[in-house]
């Protein structure tokens, strides 16, 4: 059962991952151990972690007129995602990354938005009020002026903003953070959002809760930590992670968002819809790449 229909608005890139021992330090140069290209975009990660949870999927993009953005297209498509929502841009490359990924699962990421930053309001107002979906879910790696018009053209819609990556001044993203319903950052953008240190202990992130002051739900992702779950700034949960040998880290935060929102889309109560979307994000550490297989 899919539930309510989920839009996801956001990036699509063509990924190049490095596997090394271990991350290079400022000014090193490393050899890696192996190399590969694929698939990519927080946006489209997310989309195709909701479509392989059982959720009715649609994105609104924007890719190049490339190979790179055809071949995205077409990988979304295979998965069952509603693709008419994204636009082939003229004279513009579709986005891209390059991952590196040490030994233990640790990861860092570069990303050019190309064609992402080309997403245009208006192209957003039309298909997403053409889908009408219960749960929206949005990123950073597109323009925030496109998400708040996706934002002011489902009003009902549940809207759910992974906060990545987070723009160098915070404040950036007061206009667009009136219209978040779930927020979803990992302890380094929790930080972020509130200018101070990163929080470690329990206390720490509750106050950078209490500093931030959201007037939605909050859920903060730590990793092999689990999730705290906060109304406004008041802690109402806790999730474990799940034990897994991880292999690659970098997509886990892609993957929790998309179960998150399959999930709310089912109407389950928040706990249990951020317990299942920690499961997937645990399973999705132990392969290789940032975007859970087809099958």
């Amino acid at each position: 059962m899919s539930g309510r229909s989920i839009c996801v608005v956001g990036s699509i890139n063509t990924d190049t991952t490095y596997t090394v021992r271990q991350l290079p330090s400022p000014g090193e140069t490393i050899l890696a151990d192996t190399s590969q290209v694929s698939h990519g975009g927080k946006g489209a990660n997310q989309a195709a972690a909701a479509a392989a949870s059982g959720g009715s999927v649609a994105m609104v993009a924007s890719v190049g007129d490339d190979e790179n953005g055809t071949g995205a297209v077409h990988d979304l498509e295979v998965r069952g995602i509603d693709v008419d929502g994204i636009a082939h841009t003229p004279g513009a490359p579709t986005g891209s990354a390059v991952i590196v990924v040490s030994g233990d699962g640790e990861n860092t990421i570069v990303v050019d938005p190309g064609a992402n930053h080309a997403l245009e309001t208006a192209w957003v107002e039309q298909h997403v009020g053409r889908l009408d979906p219960g749960v929206i879910l949005a990123q950073l790696e597109i323009p925030t002026t496109a998400l708040v018009a996706a934002a002011s053209a489902a009003p009902s819609a549940t809207f759910v903003l992974n906060p990545a990556p987070m723009p160098p001044d915070a404040s950036a993203l007061e206009d667009l953070l009136d219209t978040v319903d779930v927020l979803v950052p990992n302890r380094t953008e929790l930080a972020q959002l509130v200018d101070l240190p990163e929080p470690w202990t329990a206390d720490e992130i509750d106050h950078c809760a209490s500093v931030l002051g959201f007037d939605g739900t909050l859920v903060v992702t730590l990793g092999s930590d689990g999730a705290v779950i906060y109304a406004g700034s008041s802690r109402i949960g806790a999730v474990p992670a799940i034990d897994v040998d991880a292999i690659d880290t970098s997509g886990a935060g892609d993957a929790f968002c998309g179960g998150l929102a399959h999930r709310l889309a089912l109407g389950e109560p928040m706990e249990d819809a951020v317990r299942r979307a920690t499961e997937l994000a645990g399973a999705s550490t132990t392969h290789r790449g940032a975007r859970l297989p087809l099958g």
